[in-house]
């Protein structure tokens, strides 16, 4: 019978959420930009940010001036304003936020991209996993930030410890005590993989939708849009990005000349009057093209869909080509 180590899960989840934050991080970053170049109030933004993680599993975003100040953030204090912190150099102070200090030196046409492994954090020693990425309109750090309490270890039952919070522990520094244990229960350990891809892939698709929200106000062109989708490709382990009308019809996209809108079947199943999410199977193609995952997710707030491709490798547990090493 085949067998995981689970260091080796581990460190693939460690790997998975590298790459899904790494998107999150730098569509924000762009949604950033966009919403203060049409002359958005940190508080507008700040509700932006409130209507995107109420929808979604991401945790925290943290945004910076040039300083290193953080004045745009979801994370309140207990009077319920926005807490105040200011990144450092010093990692004798900021053991954990320091390391994402050099952002700020970043030059804006650069996409730098700074991912830590979760650990305690010092405003309150809850455990975090960070990943930041540099501004694209000014030197800044953008960051975003999920907790520890993964709701995803549900999906297994309670007479196997999760594998999720069994990574979670080698991510932070004890692999260790993994070195030596093993499950065969890889099918699950998969499933949960999958629905971890799912999502972080529709947090990705509620920043699209709000990064949208603010180019339609700000009365973008479509080119000028698509190119701002480019480089988030670009930049993201994202592979594609389209938006298109709920009969199907794509109206902007990361590719130009546009394609065809995946799994065009789906749109009959979609429920209009909220936020809903088709999230599709990973699917294996020829061996010259990678493995890719997509979801579908419809906007209420725009009347259009979002849909959201990553292409996965064949070393991620989520990926149909994946073998269990020897």
């Amino acid at each position: 019978m085949s067998q995981l180590s689970l260091a080796v899960i581990a460190k693939g989840l460690d790997l998975l959420l590298d790459e899904q934050m790494t998107g999150q991080a730098r569509i924000c970053a762009h949604l950033v930009a966009a919403a203060e170049g049409h002359g958005h109030s940190p508080s507008e933004i700040i509700s932006i940010f409130d209507a995107i993680l109420d929808k979604t599993v991401l945790d925290e975003l943290w945004v910076t001036d040039s300083e290193g100040s953080v004045y745009l953030t979801n994370v309140r204090g207990d009077d319920g304003q926005p807490i105040n912190f200011r990144f450092s150099d010093d990692s004798t102070a900021q053991p954990q936020a320091s390391a994402f200090f050099p952002l700020l030196s970043a030059n804006i046409d650069s996409d730098e991209c700074i991912t830590q492994a979760a650990q305690t954090r010092e405003i309150d020693w809850d455990i975090f996993k960070y990943v930041g990425v540099s501004g694209i309109d000014q030197p800044r750090i953008v960051q975003v930030g999920n907790a520890l309490a993964f709701e995803e270890q549900g999906l297994l039952n309670n007479s196997y410890a999760s594998p999720v919070m069994t990574a979670a522990l080698a991510a932070f520094g004890e692999a260790e005590l993994l070195s030596s244990q093993y499950t065969s229960r890889v099918a699950e350990v998969r499933s949960v993989f999958d629905a971890v891809l799912s999502k972080q892939m529709v947090a990705q698709a509620g920043l699209i939708d709000a990064f949208l929200g603010v180019t339609e106000t700000a009365g973008w062109s479509v080119a000028k849009t698509n190119e701002h989708l480019q480089r988030i490709v670009k930049t993201t382990p994202i592979a594609q990005i389209e938006i298109a009308t709920t009969g199907g019809q794509i109206v902007l996209s990361s590719s130009v000349p546009y394609g065809k809108l995946r799994y065009p079947e789906s749109l009959q199943a979609i429920n209009v009057d909220v936020m809903d999410v088709v999230d599709h199977p990973t699917i294996s193609h020829d061996l010259d093209h990678p493995a890719e995952k997509t979801v579908t997710v419809y906007s209420p707030n725009l009347a259009r869909i979002v849909q959201i491709t990553t292409h996965l490798d064949d070393q991620s547990l989520v990926s149909p080509r994946f073998k269990i090493p020897e």
